[in-house]
């Protein structure tokens, strides 16, 4: 394994060995688009950046179409996005983020993402064919088997359903909005479902339906205040263990004295 900070991968404009930067830092992974009901996260997202970010800290966003599609991806942007900047575009002018994006790359979906879109096994919700991982994802999915493997095991009792999937599930992903936490040296630490961090749905739906229906819907199934609250709080804290100095536990400098 090595270092996620050494893979080759461009920035949103364009500009290689981006992941580069980041060395020296605790950063959090996440595959973005545009327009989807996750993407109320980007706001949450920007808080955790403000509140950790620097030199300690970065909120990494890796744009991605494997997810995508009509039903998912709402109004403009309902088949997905051409590249990495509309991502980034859309971040910023729905919800005003300041962290980093790549290009946009394929993924690792897993096999049920095609059939719950309408579409094919392999497929994303616009009926193209899964592209092959890009190398980031490959190290990402060897990288969270080697940790869950290596990692102590956690005593799992949580309000959110979604933290009791545990934090080494992802090595394929279910969604836009999977979140992987890496250490100071690139050594990936916990992996966060796709739904964690959703306090609301995305901005603009939000809007149309109070205009469309006179009310705002709801969270979502299993989705409450107090299971955000959860939810924001076991991620911060896991956060600030790998700021204060903890290694992922397949980081070769990893020490449990």
């Amino acid at each position: 394994m090595k270092s996620i900070y050494d893979v080759p991968l461009d920035s949103a404009e364009g500009t290689p060995n981006f992941l580069e930067q980041f060395k020296g830092k605790v950063s959090l992974i996440v595959n973005t688009t545009v327009g989807c009901g996750n993407a109320n996260q980007l706001e949450v997202l920007q808080w955790l950046q403000d509140k950790y970010g620097g030199d300690d800290f970065q909120v990494i966003a890796v744009p991605t179409n494997d997810y995508c599609g009509p039903g998912v991806t709402k109004g403009k942007w309902a088949d997905g996005i051409t590249c990495g900047l509309d991502s980034k575009l859309y971040g910023e002018d729905v919800y005003n983020v300041t962290f980093k994006y790549s290009q946009m790359v394929s993924s690792n979906p897993n096999k049920l993402v095609g059939p719950l879109l309408g579409q094919p096994e392999g497929h994303n919700g616009l009926g193209q064919p899964n592209g092959e991982p890009h190398e980031l994802y490959k190290e990402i999915a060897k990288q969270i088997l080697a940790v869950g493997s290596a990692a102590p095991k956690l005593e799992i009792n949580y309000k959110s359903q979604w933290l009791n999937q545990g934090f080494y599930s992802g090595e394929f992903m279910g969604g836009n909005f999977e979140k992987y936490l890496v250490d100071k040296d690139g050594y990936v630490s916990k992996h966060f479902a796709c739904t964690t961090l959703n306090y609301d749905i995305e901005k603009t739906l939000k809007e149309s339906e109070i205009q469309e229906k006179g009310f705002a819907p709801g969270m979502g199934e299993g989705r409450s205040k107090e299971v955000f609250e959860e939810e924001y709080r076991v991620i911060s804290e896991f956060i600030e263990e790998l700021i204060s100095g903890k290694k992922s536990e397949i980081n070769p400098e990893y020490t449990n004295a």
